[in-house]
């Protein structure tokens, strides 16, 4: 190494093997390669398998600078492609075509990958071809402890950083950090490092139980369908569908009911299933402090939005990393003018503005598709022109935000003027009068609960858990709903709270059954909208007389109580 510049033979650490880590090393031999320097590029990765393997959406601008990297884009990648993006908020929609060459949603899931690791895949492929080395072990942070001048010549030249692994520690010359959003290593990274901030998100795999299904060739975004969810993605692939929601204190129950929301309003095609689901963070700006002596973060670690949608900010934080590193030398003076300043600054412009579009489209309401056609129209604003969001060549991130802040203080004048009018569902069916969904995790439960209304003659339809309620309620409202309060993902009382303030099932009548016949929980089940509290087991007669209005005598093959709950001491909760 001569001074402090990347020379042959000099040593690069990336922390990170997802697509920002591979990406990165991919970009720095072939930078390298181009300027005559052989550098020795190691990848740590934690290997970890992700429980929702997320599908990628790969715009003309991806696939191009992919190809450029040495990437392999083969056809078959190219299963599903999006006619464009729909934008709904308070039951107003509109589209936003896909740029030329179209939208390409890779993903392999359920049969395979998703469309994230199979584009990693390739990126590997495509390092390890020009000489990366990938080693699956946890970082646990960086230090800076150049040797000491005594030392021996081979540790002297093998650099001042040391990356500790796993109780061991290598020299390098350089290091990137390409974890996700959060930069998990922090201050381990560097002192005073502040990678781009974060929101909370979850994110869910829906299944179709048929492989005939077309999916929709159009991605959705929903604008605050929940007053705790700021966005709702809803990404059609060629199997699922993959969603995504956000906002400062989302939870997967929140989730959860703008799932049902959304097959209540026909946004999910009947037929689906929920298979996985997991929280996860969004990047929501620009990270500051992003450099230090030999020291870059990149991808989602160092800048980023929700409303990104395609993986070309990634992508360019590593191209510009690996030219700021090779070109502006390793002193944190020259990263910071060579890869921030120079390299990153529209970049992080964007990030900024796309974060703080989101607090401006909630206030938008109903005006928020209208900000979308509005950024479009506007063309690029403020500069250099860098993409636009949700992976379509317009709007810009800049743009976005003057539409979403003018329709955003539109929408608070106008609402002092008018009456709050309820956005009207766009699909309202029938409600089916002898029809009764029980929705138990019990199979014995439901199946005694089924005997017991199908005897006066009902129709009963059963559920495992809540989620498996979402399509079958939107198309096919009953007269009551029986609702056990402990369920899969989201406990009974949340789902119950969901329903009731739906304008469609807000007048389903929603009976809450527990076997913790406790006080507070009796209270919570009447607060949250249930038309009635029974603790298990249920009395057959008091559940009969409920329903039906009058004294109906159940069967004799039905038992006296149904559902007879198993106590857990440990958590005070009961199986059923």
């Amino acid at each position: 190494m001569s001074g402090s510049r990347l020379v042959g033979g000099s040593r690069v650490a990336v922390i990170g093997g997802g697509i920002a880590g591979a990406g990165l090393a991919a970009s720095l031999l072939f930078n390298g390669r181009a300027r005559g320097i052989s550098l020795d590029v190691r990848v740590y990765s934690d290997g970890d398998p992700e429980r929702v393997p997320p599908p990628v959406v790969l715009t003309p601008e991806c696939r191009s600078r992919l190809a450029a990297l040495g990437c392999r884009v083969p056809m078959e990648w190219r299963v599903h492609e999006l006619r464009g993006v729909e934008i709904l908020a308070q039951g107003r929609r509109e589209l936003l075509p896909a740029p030329p060459g179209g939208l390409w949603v890779v993903d392999g899931w359920p049969q395979g990958q998703g469309g994230l690791a199979i584009v990693r895949e390739a990126l590997v492929t495509a390092a390890t071809a020009q000489g990366a080395r990938f080693v699956e072990r946890h970082v646990d942070r960086v230090e800076n402890q150049p040797p000491a001048p005594d030392a021996p010549a081979a540790v002297r030249n093998s650099g001042p950083l040391v990356v500790r692994a796993q109780g061991s520690g290598e020299r390098f010359h350089a290091a990137a950090l390409a974890t996700g959003a959060g930069g998990l290593l922090g201050d381990a990274f560097f002192p005073g490092f502040r990678p781009a901030p974060t929101v909370a998100a979850v994110q869910a795999r829906l299944r179709h139980c048929s492989s005939r299904l077309t999916l929709s060739p159009l991605a959705r975004l929903w604008i605050a369908p929940l007053p705790t969810v700021d966005g709702l993605f809803l990404l059609p692939g060629a199997h699922s569908v993959y969603a995504l929601a956000f906002g400062p204190a989302v939870t997967p129950a929140d989730l959860c009911q703008a799932l049902m929301m959304a097959a209540r309003d026909g946004l999910v095609e009947e037929g689906f299933e929920l298979t996985a689901l997991e929280t996860t963070r969004l990047p929501f700006g620009p990270g500051r402090s992003l450099v230090a002596p030999g020291q870059v973060a990149v991808g989602p670690a160092a800048l980023g939005h929700p409303l990104q949608l395609g993986l070309s900010e990634t992508l360019a934080t590593c191209s510009r990393a690996a030219v700021g590193l090779l070109d502006g030398g390793l002193e944190p003076s020259a990263l910071e003018r060579r890869y921030v300043r120079e390299g990153l600054s529209e970049l992080m412009e964007d990030a900024a503005a796309g974060a703080r579009s989101i607090a401006w489209l909630r206030r938008a309401g109903r005006r928020a598709p209208e900000a979308f056609l509005a950024a479009r129209r506007r063309g690029p604003v403020g500069g250099v022109y860098s993409g636009g969001v949700l992976g379509l060549a317009a709007p810009t991130p800049l743009a976005l935000l003057a539409s979403a802040r003018w329709a955003g203080m539109r929408e608070v004048l106008g609402s002092w003027l008018r009456t709050t009018v309820e956005p009207v569902p766009t699909t309202i069916p029938m409600l089916e009068p002898d029809l009764y969904y029980v929705v138990d995790d019990d199979p014995d439960a439901r199946e005694a609960m089924t005997q017991l209304l199908e005897s006066t003659g009902a129709t009963v339809v059963s559920f495992a858990d809540e989620l498996a309620l979402f399509c079958a309620v939107a198309r096919r409202p009953p007269t009551a709903i029986l609702l056990d309060v402990v369920l899969h993902w989201v406990d009974g009382l949340r789902l119950c709270e969901g329903l009731k303030q739906h304008p469609l099932t807000r007048n389903t009548r929603v009976v809450v059954m527990s076997g913790l016949n406790r006080p507070h929980v009796r209270q919570r089940a009447l607060d949250a909208g249930a038309e009635a509290f029974l603790p298990k087991p249920v009395e057959p007669s008091r559940l009969l007389r409920l329903l039906m209005g009058h004294d109906v005598q159940p069967p004799a093959a039905v038992p006296a109580r149904v559902s007879e709950p198993v106590a857990d001491v440990e958590s005070g909760r009961y199986a059923s």
